[in-house]
């Protein structure tokens, strides 16, 4: 199988507090940073972000959602030129291999869709 699984998921919520309170208090979702716009909460080998409505940070471009599959590094590298062939905006490559690389890409309906290796070395540093 080419895809390992989901690293990342961004939400749009409207009461940053309420959302908290539902994944973590209720889903068991630990929250390891947050600020004024987002929280992260972190799985095993994945992530969630909650991230206000309207919000001025990461992936504001990113369409109505922002998500990342956590591949291997041939998985990346053989996306990264099938994404080059189909000639669609991207961001990236970037990061160094056998660290942890991204590749952000758009669907055909806006979202951000991003292949990343980053969970292949550990959980990232936030």
């Amino acid at each position: 199988m080419s895809i390992i699984g989901i690293e990342e998921i961004f939400l749009d919520v409207q009461d940053l507090a309420r959302a908290v309170d539902f994944y973590e208090g209720v889903v068991g979702l630990p929250v390891v940073m947050r600020n004024d716009e987002r929280a992260y909460l972190q799985c095993e080998r994945s992530h969630v972000v909650l991230q206000v409505k309207g919000h001025g940070g990461r992936h504001r471009g990113g369409g109505p959602m922002h998500f990342s599959f956590t591949v291997t590094e041939p998985v990346f590298d053989e996306v990264a030129q099938r994404a080059a062939k189909a000639n669609i905006f991207t961001r990236g490559p970037m990061g160094e291999r056998g660290k942890g690389r991204a590749l952000f890409m758009l669907d055909p309906d806006g979202n951000e869709t991003e292949v990343n290796t980053r969970y292949l070395y550990g959980v990232p540093k936030r």
